[in-house]
């Protein structure tokens, strides 16, 4: 019988990309062969694509209907969670991240580390799915290993940059790049919520008092160190125009959503944050992450990006920060580095010893030795996961032209930019010249931004 097929969608390029082609070189190695790219392009071409083993990049609401397009058209779905590594509780998380049908249509689950996965467990919907802890390629890309893929970008930043500090903003909530997306309003009132406010209200209130704090930070930042490049990254789903305004009059200060953020972290003195991955990638990284908490609350912050940084609570300490680390003035106590090693290793898989790229590559042959037999829905049922694919491309083609809507080109573009077929083996060959491996492996176009990575025969 002839190997499966696996996809492998991409929400977000500068994100996910690299870390899942270097997951589909590791499965053409072993005789797999995938279809990588743009996560809205495949679901457009879904009807047309080869029968697969489905990698979902989450299991939440937004994933229910493709789910049931999928498991109609006879693909196998395995899932992870981009998201599932932040959040406020395990009960907030499973109430926005876990959905029943999506949840329930996987037949294995790959999660970050042991919390991930206890949460998961904790579900209601919870029905005894197998539970990986595979860790997220996205972490090998960080890994010594891989770092050298960095290189080239990195050298290019500091040429272009210089000196620099980066601010990793994560208010997409607050200021989508389409405003009528903001889904989180903000307060009548600057101050506190009024006595009695909703859950939702009180949440407004604390990330509203943090985004403000972030504005007002920039330009007297920029003005305290005028020869360093301050670098303000938004969220791919933010508008960039809000921290434009905030920087105005500030010369030495780009607004940029480049690349992956890895260079960044890489290139740069410090990444301020507060409560967004960056951090927990940039400690990876083994850099220095400063965690701004203007305005703090035990419920409404998010606790493991924080602690893995180094954390201040008004703008004189933060200034006084930066002003150490860009003096090379800056020591961690070891006692602290100790308790943040402990705190990663409760929450990421695979920052050593097997890459997990390795071991979801595991974890999809296991399903597809168990799951990937030659049975297929009857007909009735593909055909009608065929209309409805072809429904839901139409409904999407049609949306894309609609200003302002999630399924906007544009926006569209921005999280996933094109890319070319030379730029992807570009990427494959410099995985192989690191590693030493993948020197048969071939990418190949099946649309635009949508490309099979198989060994050469």
């Amino acid at each position: 019988m002839a190997r499966a097929h696996v996809i492998i969608p991409s929400e977000s390029q500068s994100r996910e990309f690299d870390a899942k082609l270097l997951l589909a070189c590791v499965l053409a190695e072993r005789g797999l062969a995938s279809i990588v790219g743009s996560r809205n392009d495949i679901h457009m071409a879904i009807a047309r694509l080869p029968r697969s083993i489905y990698v979902g990049k989450d299991v939440r609401h937004s994933s229910n209907r493709i789910s049931g397009i999928l498991k109609r058209l006879g693909h196998v779905i395995v899932a992870l969670d981009e998201e599932a590594l932040v959040y406020f509780t395990h009960q907030t998380y499973l109430t926005a991240r876990v959905a029943q049908p999506a949840f329930q249509a996987a037949t294995a689950l790959m999660a970050w580390g042991p919390d991930n996965a206890e949460a998961w467990r904790e579900s209601p919907d919870y029905t005894g799915t197998p539970i990986y802890e595979t860790g997220n390629p996205r972490v090998d890309m960080m890994r010594p290993e891989l770092r050298p893929f960095f290189a080239a970008d990195v050298d290019a930043l500091r040429q272009r940059f210089g000196r620099f500090v980066l601010i990793n903003t994560n208010f997409g909530t607050l200021n989508h790049f389409f405003p009528n997306l903001t889904s989180m309003k903000a307060p009548e009132r600057p101050d506190a919520p009024p006595e009695g406010a909703d859950w939702a209200t009180r949440l407004a209130y604390h990330r509203y008092s943090i985004f403000w704090a972030f504005q007002k930070l920039v330009p007297v930042l920029a003005a305290r160190h005028p020869d360093t490049t301050i670098v303000v990254r938004p969220h791919p789903s933010e508008n960039h125009e809000t921290w434009r305004r905030a920087a105005q009059g500030a010369p030495n200060v780009q607004v940029l959503h480049e690349g992956n953020v890895i260079s960044w972290l890489l290139a740069s003195q410090t990444v301020i944050h507060n409560g967004c991955t960056t951090g927990i990638e940039a400690y990876v990284l083994g850099a220095r992450p400063i965690a701004y908490r203007p305005a703090v609350s035990d419920t409404f912050d998010l606790t493991l990006p924080n602690s893995l940084s180094h954390e201040v609570f008004d703008e004189a300490s933060l200034l006084g920060a930066v002003d150490a680390i860009l003096e090379d003035r800056f020591v961690v106590d070891g006692a602290e580095a100790e308790q943040r090693r402990a705190i990663l290793q409760r929450y990421l898989a695979a920052t050593d010893g097997k890459l997990s790229v390795e071991r979801m590559a595991d974890v999809v042959e296991t399903v597809e030795a168990s799951h990937y037999g030659p049975a297929l829905p009857g007909f009735g049922t593909r055909l009608a996961g065929y209309a409805t694919a072809e429904w839901r491309r139409l409904q999407k083609r049609r949306n894309a032209s609609r200003p302002q809507h999630k399924s906007n080109a544009a926006y569209t573009r921005h999280r996933f930019p094109d890319i070319d077929l030379p730029k992807v083996q570009e990427r494959i060959d410099a995985y192989g010249g690191i590693l030493g491996r993948f020197q048969n492996v071939r990418a190949e176009p099946v649309d635009d931004n949508i490309f099979r990575i198989s060994q050469a025969r």
